[in-house]
């Protein structure tokens, strides 16, 4: 096959061309986004219902709901939080689940018990993300709206004209406004007016509605045709709503205008938002589960375009947060750090080659490999993000291989006096064998990952699938157009080609420092053989310190892909349950202006969002600014601010966590223990959280405990709630039944009421209260007097008893179990209140019913955990599987897979030195070792059999034959690896911190118009994420390379010998046991 390749070089040729068409022409259509989506797909039901407490909300709202929900088809987890006065249910689904057809089946479920719902709860509203949950991550982009109307003309643009058009984006899924000032109608109701006439407020509310209903009357035939009529009503002004008769008597008619005055104005803000000081409309959008976030940022930002035009005059839309455009960012970090890749292998084959040809030809083997694998990306969908990137960039070292080792054999026949054409034959063809195991061993290793779950599975899988397109087009490649490209050569000795006289020099320079470390590498083989006990004893002794210094100095466990921004300072209040709007705004402003007083420059943005008693401030900087002291400056400023508050919730965080200020509960304080448990009984489940608290709590380390009941009451601890209670025994003394009480609280009570009705054919909200909703006391209760049917006069303190009592600020429920999370803060190293909080988890004494789970943030379930260990170990089964079927052997086999376990080495040498976790970045970087560390052990191994099967025919001894096998691969093991180690150091945390600060370096930046704290502080915007899990990737796969490569040179050569010698001893005493059993046969 080889030989007809050779001599079709036109045809080969023309295939490369294609492919090279094909590849860009596949580059421009392949899918380019940032990060890959882990989020499921999911649905949220929200529902509202006045302020009523979370424990009622639980039992009578969102219990049914969830019942309905969880008949759904495709349903993975459900999900529920109860808080004050809302009901959220989520709904995850499988990646496969057609979630149009699931939100059919869930709205047609909830429809079937919208009749049902408690008196005064809203209708259930279904959306695809939860805009409260901050956690959700799928918030990528907030605009600014201003212009020089008012707010309430800016809330009509928006409306009518603008979010419309945004909703209609492919991948938006939601959109959220903060600071909108909507027209309504106010109905403020006279209390001695009401009572005169004994109505409550529910009883307006229905004559109202009845104003706004819609009632189909019949059908009708016209021709061959049906027709539904249908009378619409609505407020057509406010002289209707006051002529509304809302009860009758005898003597009159009851008008609306009677017990309340009307007036139409701006409702009162339920939000404020701010730019720099300057009031604005702020728009929040969330994008759909698994929408391209490029894409979508690109879609959203044309469709804007496409729309100001039409705007009034002076419309003005300003992006605050573009996660599209910083995925961009990343993307262009990666696509330098892939080409630092390239160079430095380039250069690396330029000194250990010696051959500009030589490094063109393996340099075009890089470049074809990878046209190739663009094509198979476009041909199987997988999309080109920061995964599958990495993918390629760690693949570059390990694409060269294939064509390093072809190459040098090509030329190492030519050296034997063969001609260009057979040479390239006999040099494909003789590593054929070693080159097809070795690939085939990296590529079942990565195919293993298909066996990977979730989160991980989407994550990871993309990695893999680039990784063996790629080194499939290196082996074709190599197998194809390299031995083609050699003939042109020129040569029979690849390092013998001399461009000059200056070039030959610099060849004879470079030779030296080899030719010297192959002489004493042959010198070192030579005394490993000789003293093969202590290489073994001192190699078992690294192998069990390293591996107690893994299992108990390295952290292990976390998921490493996550975007975490700190490129911000943060301020967030949380107020007092019943405070006013204007009060946190109040507060947060005296954050806010300080800051405004400011010289221009001193930060890139100022946003400020209030919403209802929180309020939040980010502070965002520019990338010269995180460069400087001067963040870190403004958060000590900002927290000196914030100590100034007492009474309310305050955090101050940013840039650096390790300075963060907290003052009461905000929602942002960090735990670094806690456990989740679940249940079907809420009482018993709390019981049992204090139970296990108490025993935390007698370990001096432990301190701030807390027991999380809701992960969206954001800060709210227990809450206090007024509670009536009727006195049936009163009630026995007076003529007065319970109902006619309960009307008469229910009356005094409802003091506001918010819905929505059309007024002029538009949706506007109806505003019900009394005129003294904003002054009343609770406790004022007490002394209204309730007159009876007899006339009789009664203080309603005789007939009630008022109390307080506390409440959760909110129940979460996991698959319809009661879940609550407890906390506390270890003081103690991270790896120390890791390792305590595991043994608190595992002396759990459950109850019968009950679960637990770990809850650690962001790191890997344990159910993640063994998904990854059973691929690490099914990779490592396939891999000695592969290379035992294609030796037809178990002790070669055994010989090469034992660079595996010596490879865990270095990984955790690394690990422990660099003092960093081991999370699950690090476990994919073990499957990629199972795969490539045993490749330069297969080429040692394979060239170690034929030298020691030649011993007759060169008349070495068995020693000797093993050191010039050795020494007659030592040039491609290193290269190999050396590459494969470089050109994984750009991707690298700690290479890149050493390169930023070589003075070479930093004089070609600062020539070029840039500078290093620019570069860095670039990173710092957005990059963080992506470069971690790089970082993890590098760092297991160059410490694993790095004592495989090692123990593949200096310790492979003892283990063959001590096998070899072994069979050798074994079948000489099998044939001693035969000659002496043939012996007494034959003298019987």
């Amino acid at each position: 096959m080889i030989d007809f390749l050779l001599r079709r070089p036109v045809a080969v040729s023309m295939f490369y061309l294609a492919v090279v068409i094909l590849g860009f022409l596949s580059f421009r259509n392949l899918s380019v986004e940032g990060q890959p989506d882990t989020e499921m797909p999911q649905l949220v039901v929200s529902t509202v219902w006045g302020a009523s407490s979370p424990e009622v909300v639980q039992v009578f709202l969102t219990s049914p709901i969830e019942e309905a929900a969880a008949q759904v088809e495709g349903l993975e987890e459900l999900y529920s939080s109860s808080t004050r006065g809302e009901s959220t249910v989520t709904l995850k689904f499988n990646r496969d689940t057609d979630m149009e057809f699931a939100r059919l089946d869930l709205n047609e479920r909830l429809s079937q018990l919208r009749g049902n719902l408690p008196p005064g709860a809203q209708q259930p509203v279904i959306s695809m993300v939860d805009t409260e949950d901050r956690g959700s991550g799928r918030m990528f982009m907030l605009c600014s709206i201003s212009g020089p109307y008012d707010f309430q003309r800016l809330s009509e643009i928006l409306k009518d004209q603008l979010r419309p058009e945004l909703s209609s984006v492919e991948g938006v899924a939601e959109l959220l406004v903060w600071g909108d000032r909507e027209k309504n109608i106010r109905v403020s109701l006279d209390r001695e007016a009401m009572d005169l006439y004994n109505l409550v407020p529910s009883i307006i509310n229905q004559k109202i509605a009845a104003l706004t209903d819609n009632y189909e009357t019949s059908r009708s035939h016209l021709g061959n045709q049906e027709y539904s009529i249908t009378i619409e009503n609505s407020i057509r002004s406010l002289d209707e709503l006051n002529n509304l008769v809302v009860a009758q008597s005898e003597e009159r008619k009851v008008l609306l205008s009677d017990v309340a005055k009307l007036s139409i104005g701006q409702a009162r803000p339920r939000s404020l938002s701010r730019l720099n000081g300057n009031p604005t409309l702020a728009v929040t959008i969330f994008k759909e589960t698994g929408a391209n976030v490029i894409e979508t940022s690109d879609r959203v930002k044309q469709k804007v375009a496409e729309v100001l035009p039409t705007l009034p005059e002076g419309f003005r839309l300003d992006w605050v947060v573009d996660e599209g455009q910083m995925m961009k960012e990343q993307l262009d970090s990666v696509y330098q750090r892939a080409l630092w890749c390239i160079g430095l292998i380039v250069i690396l084959l330029l000194i250990f080659l010696r051959s500009v040809s030589a490094a063109m030809v393996i340099t075009f083997n890089i470049l074809f490999s990878v046209l190739i694998t663009i094509n198979f990306m476009y041909y199987f969908q997988v999309s080109f993000n920061v995964v599958t990137l990495s993918g390629l960039a760690i693949g570059f070292g390990m694409l060269v291989d294939n064509a390093i080792v072809v190459l040098e054999n090509i030329f190492r026949h030519r050296e034997l006096g063969k001609n260009k054409l057979d040479a390239a034959v006999e040099g494909v063809k003789e590593v054929g064998w070693a080159l097809l195991a070795a690939t085939l061993t990296t590529v079942a290793a990565f195919g293993c990952m298909l066996g990977l779950k979730d989160r991980l599975a989407v994550t990871y899988l993309p990695l893999a699938l680039a990784v063996i397109f790629s080194l499939s087009a290196s082996l074709l490649v190599s197998f194809s157009f390299t031995p083609l490209l050699s003939l042109l050569i020129r040569g029979s000795n690849l390092r013998r080609e001399k461009r000059s006289e200056g070039g030959g020099r610099l060849q004879a320079m470079l030779s030296k420092p080899l030719l010297w470390l192959l002489s004493s590498y042959g010198k070192v083989v030579d005394l490993v053989l000789h003293h093969k006990l202590t290489v073994l004893v001192v190699t078992g002794c690294l192998m069990f310190l390293f591996t107690r210094i893994f299992f108990t100095e390295i952290d292990r466990g976390g998921f490493s892909f996550g975007f975490l921004r700190d490129d911000s300072v943060i301020v967030s209040i949380r107020m007092p349950e019943g405070a006013e709007l204007e009060t946190a705004d109040d507060v947060i402003r005296q954050f806010e202006e300080p800051l405004l007083e400011l010289e221009v420059g001193g930060y890139k943005d100022l946003s400020v969002r209030v919403d209802g008693v929180r309020a939040v401030m980010e502070v965002r900087f520019s990338s010269e600014m995180l460069a400087s002291p001067y963040p870190l400056a403004l958060k000590s400023r900002l927290i000196g601010i914030a100590q100034g508050f007492a009474g309310i919730n305050v955090f101050v965080g940013g840039i650096n966590a390790d300075d963060n200020y907290y003052s009461g509960s905000t929602g942002y304080e960090t735990y670094n223990s806690s456990i989740r448990l679940l249940g079907y009984n809420y009482k018993r489940l709390m019981d049992y959280s204090e139970k296990v608290l108490r025993t935390v709590r007698r370990n001096r380390r432990v301190k701030n405990t807390n027991i999380q009941t809701s992960r969206r009451s954001f800060g709210r601890r227990d809450q206090t709630e007024s509670v009536i209670e009727v006195d049936r025994k009163a009630l026995k003394h007076h003529a007065i039944d319970v109902s006619y009480l309960m009307g008469f609280i229910s009356r005094n009570l409802r003091l506001e009421s918010l819905t929505r009705t059309k007024y002029q054919g538009e949706e506007i909200i109806l505003e019900l209260k009394f005129e003294d909703a904003d002054v009343f006391d609770i406790k004022a209760l007490e002394n209204l007097v309730i007159t009876t049917e007899e006339g009789e006069r009664i203080r309603l303190q005789d007939l009630v008893v008022l109390r307080e009592r506390k409440v959760p600020g909110g129940i979460d429920r996991k698959d319809q179990q009661y879940a609550v999370t407890i906390q506390w803060d270890y003081k103690a190293s991270y790896k120390k209140a890791r390792r305590y909080n595991e043994s608190v988890f595992s002396s759990l004494e459950l109850p019968s019913g009950f679960s637990a789970e770990l809850d650690y943030d962001r790191d890997l379930s344990q159910e993640e955990t063994e998904n990854l260990k059973w691929v690490l170990i099914v990779a490592a089964a396939i891999v000695f599987m592969i290379i035992a079927t294609l030796y037809e052997s178990f002790i070669d086999p055994l010989i090469i897979f034992s660079t595996i376990p010596l490879s865990f080495i270095g990984v955790s040498w690394i690990y422990w030195y660099t003092g960093n976790s081991f999370d699950s970045t690090a476990y994919i970087g073990l499957v990629i070792l199972a795969g490539i560390v045993v490749n330069n052990s297969i080429l040692l191994v394979s060239q170690l059999g034929l030298e020691v099967r030649r011993m007759d025919e060169t008349g070495l001894t068995f020693n000797q034959a093993i050191t010039k096998a050795c020494q007659d691969r030592l040039r491609p093991i290193l290269l190999t690896a050396i590459t494969t180690i470089v050109g994984l150091l750009p991707l690298l945390d700690e290479f890149v911190v050493w390169l930023m600060d070589f003075p070479l370096i930093v004089w070609l930046i600062e020539m070029g118009g840039g500078s290093v704290a620019a570069n860095e502080g670039a990173e710092n915007a957005g990059l963080q994420a992506t470069l971690k899990m790089f970082s993890s990737l590098s760092r297991s796969t160059v410490g694993g390379m790095i004592s495989a490569t090692l123990s593949t040179l200096f310790v492979i050569p003892v283990v063959y010998a001590i096998f070899f010698r072994g069979k050798q001893w074994l079948h000489v005493r099998i044939n001693e046991v035969f000659r002496v059993l043939r012996a007494d046969g034959e003298e019987a």
